[in-house]
């Protein structure tokens, strides 16, 4: 923004005048709003980092920074973007809570062996995917320094972890659970260490989330033979199973069919037309 009179503005020093317009608070003169340009001193179109401190705290303006571009590369500024960064912690942070409320940790252990020693596809696909991500982030820190990519690995993970059912009563999806959402918060403590801190509290464990020792991860829990596939009946989930990798989709639109859930929601309705997505796990939609 420039005034006439003071030259460019700081968005505090003007005020708005109608939809569209601005005038200086200085001055009272009609102010002009240019295009969208490069931050600067000289033009007043920074953006205060105690502002952000003040709104948001020190974690999620870290987090943020860190998560919107690689070391190379310039930082564009976006509010969408720390309000995003704002959300994926409370995301963290509810779910954490959610675990502890449903899964008595005296009961159970976090597991830590092999992935081929699991049973159940949800249970086994998540442990594949947290040492995927312990993997992951651990190269990105160490090798080529992208936090950026690190931090959404492990924005994968949590959205993982959302599509466990955690009101069943199955010890080993629990286990599981346990163990991926002690390595998250492990893996999120370089980028907001103070959120970590107080979650590692929550959890109900000793000392400094920082000094524990760095996850690692499990070569033989890296890749599966098998194959997730989500079955949904116009939209809404109904089942999940797992395919042995390469299973034609002919047999997949079969057997998602052929389940007992499915067929109770799709009862005598004709079958209008089924949708299969094959990506990291297979999609099955059912249209009736």
């Amino acid at each position: 923004m420039t005034c006439p009179e003071h030259g460019y503005l700081f968005p505090e020093q003007a005020r708005k005048k109608g939809d569209d317009a601005f005038v200086c608070t200085r001055c009272g003169k009609d102010v002009e709003v240019g295009r969208v340009i490069k931050m600067s001193k000289s033009k007043k179109n920074v953006v205060d980092p105690d502002d952000l401190l003040e709104k948001y705290g020190a974690d999620i303006t870290r987090l943020f920074c860190l998560f919107a571009a690689p070391p190379e590369r310039d930082l564009e500024w976006s509010e969408d973007g720390v309000d995003g960064s704002h959300r994926f912690i409370n995301r963290v942070w509810r779910l954490v809570l959610e675990c502890m409320e449903k899964i008595d940790t005296q009961q159970v252990a976090p597991f830590s062996g092999p992935a081929g020693d699991l049973k159940n596809p949800a249970a086994k696909a998540l442990y594949i995917k947290t040492h995927q991500t312990i993997q992951k982030v651990t190269a990105d820190i160490d090798e080529s320094f992208h936090f950026n990519t690190a931090i959404a690995a492990v924005m994968e993970l949590v959205n993982t972890l959302y599509t466990i059912d955690l009101d069943t009563s199955d010890p080993e999806t629990n286990a599981v659970v346990l163990a991926a959402i002690n390595n998250m918060v492990l893996l999120l403590s370089p980028f907001v260490p103070h959120f970590c801190e107080e979650l590692f509290e929550k959890m109900g464990h000793k000392g400094s989330v920082l000094a524990q020792s760095w996850p690692k991860f499990r070569k033989d829990s890296l890749e599966t033979d098998e194959a997730l596939v989500v079955v949904q009946v116009n939209g809404k989930l109904r089942a999940k199973f797992s395919v042995a990798a390469g299973t034609s989709e002919a047999v997949i639109k079969e057997t998602a069919l052929a389940d007992e859930n499915v067929v109770r929601h799709i009862q005598d309705q004709p079958v209008k037309k089924i949708i299969l997505v094959n990506k990291k796990q297979i999609l099955v939609n059912i249209v009736v």
